[in-house]
């Protein structure tokens, strides 16, 4: 482990006091808060043990090296080690469940990562620690490692799963020079060479700019990059190194701090210190983001954050050193062979705002199809577009978007056979909820002390954000017989949780309400409209913007302001034919056509 001051040391062994202070002693685990609205487990609400968590732990023990450190690591390992599926006949074979409290049968459903994610620090332990170690712990662990390997080559995730796809090739090829094992070695170089022509093709990650998934990433690669010794196999990392950090880099917004949008994968609205932290690391503190004695700064940082240094190539590094100019950008990061299912995201970056949309997506609440920020004296705001089924992010909402600089127009929707709170765990049966509420939501948050929302005309209002303005008017929305309509609201303490990720602060919303009140089915296949259109522009305060349009035809919406429109179902839609009958243009040029 390289520390480059003493400052970043003082914070390792922070967080290693940390899981002092929760180590179970009994049951030779590290203790953790397992709140609501979390994945694969059907544990809420109470204190667990959890594997990935010790595993981490004991390479930080193994690294902080003080007394009674490594008799620590090695109980916690022989409680865990145990704890993984070693049968080949079941279908968890070489996977672990998340916490002692709930075995791989209990779970909703079991997690297939926990093979990449344990295996790569059981991985990392066995490179650094082996000589340290006693000889049936060592074999426990390697065990457990080839276990943890032939899980990942018979799931053998495919590229589009951005950083599964990486960690397991990372895992197998490692271990695959680690044991001088070919089938491991012969496998991992075959996937890499794939992964590498998929990203290099699309010329993004699918995960596309991730906040949170690019940083596991990029972790993995300079793991791969510190680990692997062959050749070949190195320059292709070097290359995902490339694509990775060009996509942040051109998303950092030099003036908020933030990373523009949109985003396929983001567990918070704003960046915090851990993120900011990886960014200042990186560039070996040619710039501060966040001072290292910010009080509190270690409990924002996640276990094992030193045990693998990252690097951004130099030609990024002005992307972090300079104030943005104005620049819009179109990236295609999905082809499809007929083009209606294509991936595009539209980035649009100034000195003072940034907003990012995805052409067609979900309300999935990782996702940040329509997210923009602004700077203020106060710091930065965030205003993130979501569809809200009783207080959560319904994961079977729709919306298309044409964008262009800081004007946006968009159509949202329903699918009927998605998820509700995630798009394939829990999915919506016969295209119909229970619920007592359910509403599109613009939520702002971050410093919102100052921020304002005026009403101007029917379903038209002004927010304003320091220096600048946003229009946003609902042209039309229906929602079968229901009287829909706008409300405004601000609240003092708001939690939003994202995959057991937890953030309190102020927002303010501004909310399209389809339903609101006693618990009912509502049933989308029999809603012959349940739709809404969004004109949204961003403009210096006190500027007009411009008016929108639209018109009904044939079952269709659609929706234009100025050279932008976009055209979507009125009723409810599978997914395949929102992709397929969902189009947009920016003046006489089809959407797709722009990358």
């Amino acid at each position: 482990m390289k520390f480059l001051n003493d400052q970043e040391k003082a914070l390792f062994l922070e967080i290693v006091a940390r899981n002092d202070g929760v180590y179970d002693e009994k049951e030779h685990m590290p203790t953790q808060w397992r709140g609501e609205n979390g994945y694969h487990s059907r544990l809420v609400n109470q204190t667990v043990h959890s594997t990935v968590h010790s595993f981490e732990y004991a390479l930080d023990l193994m690294y902080r090296r003080e007394s009674g450190d490594l008799l620590r690591a090695e109980e916690i390992l022989n409680k865990v080690l145990p704890m993984q599926d070693t049968d080949p006949s079941h279908k968890t074979y070489g996977i672990w469940p998340y916490f002692l409290e709930e075995t791989l049968e209990e779970m909703n459903p079991p997690d297939w990562n926990w093979a990449d994610f344990c295996g790569k620090k059981i991985m990392q332990m066995l490179l650094e620690f082996k000589d340290q170690l006693s000889p049936e712990l060592i074999r426990r662990m390697e065990t457990a490692l080839i276990h943890a390997c032939h899980s990942i080559i018979r799931r053998d995730m495919d590229p589009g799963y951005t950083n599964i796809s990486i960690m397991g090739t990372y895992v197998t090829l490692v271990s695959g020079e680690y044991f001088q094992k070919e089938e491991f070695i012969t496998y991992a170089k075959k996937r890499l060479r794939k992964l590498h022509q998929f990203n290099m093709e699309h010329g993004a990650f699918q995960e596309y700019n991730s906040p949170s998934y690019t940083w596991i990433v990029i972790h993995d690669i300079a793991a791969m990059l510190r680990y692997v010794h062959d050749e070949e196999s190195r320059k292709l990392t070097e290359d995902l190194n490339r694509l990775a950090w060009g996509c942040l880099a051109e998303h950092y917004h030099y003036q908020t701090k933030q990373w523009a949008g949109p985003h396929s994968r983001f567990y918070a609205m704003l960046s915090d210190d851990q993120l900011l932290m990886q960014v200042q690391r990186a560039l070996d503190y040619q710039i501060h983001l966040v001072p290292l004695d910010k009080p509190g700064l270690s409990a924002t940082l996640p276990n094992c954050f030193f045990s693998v240094k990252s690097k951004c190539p130099e030609e990024y590094l002005h992307h972090f050193m300079e104030p943005n100019h104005a620049s819009m950008k179109y990236n295609r990061y999905l082809v499809t062979k007929d083009g209606k299912g294509d991936e595009i995201a539209a980035s649009f970056l100034t000195k003072e705002y940034t907003l990012g949309t995805f052409y067609k997506s979900t309300f999935w609440n990782q996702h940040r199809s329509h997210i923009s920020y602004f700077d203020t004296e106060q710091g930065a705001v965030y205003c993130d577009l979501k569809c809200l089924h009783n207080g959560y992010d319904y994961s079977s909402g729709l919306i298309a978007t044409a964008q262009k600089n800081g004007k946006a127009v968009s159509i949202t929707g329903f699918a009927t056979d998605g998820g509700d709170t995630h798009p394939n765990l829990d999915l919506v049966r016969d295209a119909c909820i229970d619920a007592s509420d359910l509403r599109l939501r613009f939520e702002l948050g971050g410093a919102v002390k100052d921020v304002k929302i005026v009403r101007e005309k029917e379903r038209g209002y002004r927010i304003s954000i320091g220096k600048q303005d946003i229009v946003i008017s609902i042209p039309y929305a229906a929602f079968g017989n229901e009287e829909i309509r706008m409300e405004i609201s601000r609240e003092a303490v708001h939690v939003n949780e994202t995959g057991g990720h937890r953030h309190i602060g102020e927002i303010l919303g501004l909310d399209l309400v389809f339903w609101s009140g006693t618990q009912k089915k509502l049933c989308f296949g029999d809603l012959k409209e349940c739709v809404a259109a969004i004109a949204f522009e961003i403009v210096p305060a006190g500027a007009v913007a411009q008016s929108a349009n639209v018109e009904k035809e044939n079952g269709m919406l659609k929706v234009s302001m100025g050279e932008l429109r976009v055209q979507a179902g009125l009723g409810a839609r599978t997914l395949q034919q929102f992709k397929e009958e969902t189009s947009a243009w920016i003046g006489e040029r089809e959407y797709r056509t722009l990358v």
